[in-house]
């Protein structure tokens, strides 16, 4: 039994590679915004995906996780490592002038 309606399942995929990415212009976060649908806002459920990711600098991060957060249209790419508390990847955590991989996916329920 599936205890949410099909209609409410909600399946995304992206592909961003930029080739000469300066972080020097830009600030905030890595975000996907502009998402048709608002994740649920239920407590607790935050879409997850699985990402391929290169270019990202971020010392002592290991993993890079899409998420969209309860109530959320924009997709956002947390790192974590060993010992590490989950943070948003910034502009900064990308080299100038380098090349940037963003590939995933992510379901999520509205």
């Amino acid at each position: 039994t599936c205890a949410l309606p099909i209609c409410r399942v909600v399946h995304l995929q992206w592909a961003l590679v930029t080739s000469t990415f300066t972080h020097t212009t830009a600030s905030g976060s890595w975000n996907i915004s502009g998402l048709p649908f608002a994740n649920s806002a239920t407590a607790n459920r935050i879409g997850v995906g699985s990402h391929y990711w290169q270019g990202i600098t971020k010392a002592n991060y290991t993993q890079v996780v899409p998420v969209i957060s309860v109530s959320a249209s924009v997709l956002t790419a947390l790192a974590s490592g060993s010992g590490q508390s989950a943070t948003a990847i910034a502009a900064a955590d990308m080299p100038t002038a380098g090349t940037v991989y963003s590939i995933g996916q992510l379901t999520h329920v509205v």
